[in-house]
């Protein structure tokens, strides 16, 4: 079979969509391939038909496999109508492995507080890069929605999720350069004592729900302990946060 149309590049870990033209008479089957000629089938545990692979849409999530090369696959619909004729239609797809990670911004970062607002917000950076080339995670995969929790250590408090529990959307910036704003009743700051609060990174996902990992060559943890610092003096500006790991 020979194909007209350059292949369709996805990074493994990333679900999407596709569709023929209905007929409510025809039965459809979709099925993953590996080699087309020889009729190789990938290996049931590579994808996920998410709807089930037997009507004219497909949603499918090509699982992440640790991929260190990128992968030429087979996409293909077989719709059989009442008489029992078939027609196969097939899409080339070549799966590149996952490079994204993450990784906060800096190991020491600060914010300042205002006298007339010490409950402001508390911005952490973070950067998003493919590992390989060292470069910013391109445009095409955001937004991306990233969760998180925020739990008060000083007072022995429980994790609670950050952002009101919703995900958090981050959209592109040519700058590479994105925050988590900390406001929530367990970030309150007393202008008399250290608050230590500890905040976790649980889940960061692109535009086609990839999942975005830990740099594991990168010594930082996904997690970040606040010192949240006391007023000082009468400065009209002070240190407020400082993240100590």
């Amino acid at each position: 079979m020979g194909f007209a149309q350059e292949p369709y590049h996805f990074i493994e870990g990333s679900v999407h969509k596709f569709s023929v033209t209905p007929n409510s008479e025809n039965t459809f089957v979709w099925g993953m391939y590996s080699d087309l000629v020889t009729g190789i089938a990938l290996p049931s545990n590579t994808y996920d038909l998410r709807n089930g692979g037997i009507s004219n849409d497909l949603e499918i999530k090509f699982n992440d496999m640790d991929r260190d090369l990128p992968e030429m696959v087979y996409l293909v619909v077989q719709e059989t109508n009442p008489s029992g004729c078939s027609t196969k239609r097939a899409l080339q797809i070549q799966l590149e492995p996952n490079n994204m990670y993450l990784e906060f911004a800096d190991k020491i970062t600060q914010d300042c507080y205002n006298l007339n607002d010490y409950q402001a917000q508390l911005k952490i950076g973070l950067n998003f890069k493919d590992k390989a080339g060292g470069i910013q995670i391109p445009e095409n995969r955001f937004p991306l929605e990233v969760e998180y929790t925020v739990q008060n250590i000083t007072k022995g408090a429980t994790a609670e999720p950050g952002n009101g529990g919703e995900p958090l959307t981050l959209t592109f910036n040519t700058a590479n350069e994105y925050y988590l704003l900390v406001k929530m009743p367990e970030t309150v700051g007393l202008p008399d004592e250290t608050t230590i609060y500890e905040l976790v990174i649980t889940s960061v996902k692109d535009k086609y729900d990839a999942e975005i990992k830990l740099n594991p060559e990168d010594v930082r943890r996904q997690i970040r302990t606040i010192n949240h610092l006391p007023q000082s003096g009468n400065m009209d500006m002070a240190l407020a946060y400082y993240i100590i790991k």
